[in-house]
């Protein structure tokens, strides 16, 4: 089931993403017990997000998806609880990252770290460039400020 979580999931790169993909878990949720004789992906047209709807769509018709809403109920809550155990990485950058540095960030903290991982991003000009990075309680400093201080001995 992992396996699927992390397909429908691989689109949350940041927080943000994460926040947007439960709010549209609890539209689906609302949506499973309206009009019981409807396959759920045609509850949802227009309720949430096209890309996850084609998901879902793709699920039922591979069989995936169960059949009755208690069954669905219980699949969406196993998804759910699989985005919150997803580990978040706080980056604090010197920009505004645009969608393609978000990717080619994720991709690399998969490579990297052999896992997804929700990417918090704080944007701190102050940094110049570089990132200071925050994982488990633990910062790592790798800003062009650091570098910066050490050279002029303080800005």
């Amino acid at each position: 089931m992992e396996e699927i979580f992390e397909k429908i999931s691989q689109k949350a790169i940041t927080k943000e993403d994460l926040v947007f993909l439960l709010e549209q878990l609890s539209v689906i949720e609302k949506e499973i017990f309206t009009n019981p004789k409807n396959l759920l992906s045609e509850k949802l047209k227009g309720k949430i997000d096209e890309s996850l709807r084609k998901e879902i769509e793709k699920l039922e018709k591979e069989g995936i998806l169960p059949s009755t809403p208690q069954d669905q109920i219980s699949f969406f809550k196993e998804f759910e609880n699989f985005l919150f155990k997803i580990p978040t990485v706080k980056l604090e950058i010197a920009f505004e990252p645009s969608n393609d540095f978000l990717v080619e960030l994720d991709k690399w903290f998969k490579e990297k770290v052999k896992r997804k991982m929700i990417l918090d991003i704080e944007i701190n000009p102050k940094i110049i460039g570089g990132v200071k990075i925050e994982y488990q309680g633990r910062w790592r400093d790798y800003s062009l400020e650091k570098e910066m201080e050490k050279f002029y001995g303080g800005i």
